[in-house]
């Protein structure tokens, strides 16, 4: 299976948008520009890393903040990192990432709201309605901007790349003979396709949903999906862990991010802003140089373009 075929498992969209109070956010009120975000999760904490594009504009209203002692400065952008202290607002982003089903699409910023726009598959539609009946309605700061049918991957992606270019990094590792659910997989199921959702860090390891062909059965692995294949776990892999941690170090974000099995090899395949693709590719070579027992090889590396998507 192709990672471009999957488009119609999670066949649903909800995009939820949260009011922000903090200092920052007053600022970024006065814009009218879509900030991208990166959310993620570090020890029961919630995480929003933001981006802002270097332009004459940008600077200009950004001069308030440009001074702080952890804004950091790349090629093509600033970043800043915000903890979400809004006990509500951490609640319910913990609550939809850790929502059986869940993969996020996009997280962004727009005047003094954060938007989660996320897929679930429709078997989870009441699960999904019971998380946002929670705070929808009820508190103010909470509203559904969006809720229907999914869209295509590339569709998705297409209009991300829009935005702002996007790149596809791939590498492979040799398969670890200490991972049951890997060599189950390789075995059973070896056109599968696994997405990680890596912002859903807790002690059982990283988020994975299972696209596979056929039915699956292994022991810690939840049926999402019968019908259209879709299983759900948790891996504690070292080495995406490691990566994870690394990439949220050099505030990088990871737009999506599949695993396959392909000649024998495990096949990770990264979808990063264009801009930051060449600091991610170091960040990966680094960890290759470190890694003397997975014999990790660069495998690919382009703009997303027509050829990209013949062979995702």
């Amino acid at each position: 299976m192709k990672i471009s075929e999957i488009h119609t498992k999670l066949n649903r969209r909800c995009t939820i948008a949260i009011k922000q109070h903090s200092g920052i956010f007053g600022l970024l009120s006065r814009m009218d520009e879509v900030v991208p975000a990166y959310v993620f999760m570090e020890e029961d904490k919630t995480y929003l890393q933001m981006y802002f594009q270097k332009t004459e504009k940008t600077n200009i209203a950004l001069s308030p903040i440009l001074s702080r002692k952890d804004l950091v400065e790349k090629r093509s952008y600033y970043s800043i990192s915000e903890r979400i202290n809004n006990i509500e607002g951490m609640k319910i982003i913990s609550e939809v990432l850790e929502a059986p089903s869940v993969a996020l699409n996009n997280t962004y910023i727009f005047k003094d709201e954060l938007f989660i726009d996320f897929r679930f598959h429709s078997s989870m539609l009441h699960e999904i309605n019971d998380i946002l009946a929670k705070v929808i309605g009820k508190a103010p700061n909470f509203r559904i901007a969006r809720f229907t049918g999914a869209r295509s991957i590339r569709d998705r992606m297409q209009e991300m790349n829009l935005q702002e270019p996007i790149s596809v990094v791939r590498y492979s590792l040799t398969l670890p003979e200490d991972n049951e659910l890997i060599k189950y997989m390789a075995d059973k199921h070896p056109d599968a396709v696994a997405e990680i959702e890596s912002r859903a860090l807790s002690d059982e390891g990283i988020k994975v949903l299972l696209y596979t062909e056929t039915l699956l059965d292994h022991e810690g692995v939840r049926t999402i999906s019968r019908t259209d294949n879709i299983y759900e776990t948790y891996v504690f892999e070292k080495s995406l862990v490691e990566g994870r941690k690394r990439g949220n170090e050099a505030r990088i974000p990871r737009i999506a991010f599949f695993l396959t099995i392909e000649d024998g090899r495990l096949m990770d395949t990264t979808f990063v802003p264009a801009a930051e693709a060449d600091e991610y590719i170091s960040i990966m070579m680094s960890m290759f140089s470190e890694d003397h027992g997975s014999h990790p090889l660069f495998e690919y590396y382009s703009v997303l373009d027509d050829e990209a998507w013949n062979w995702l």
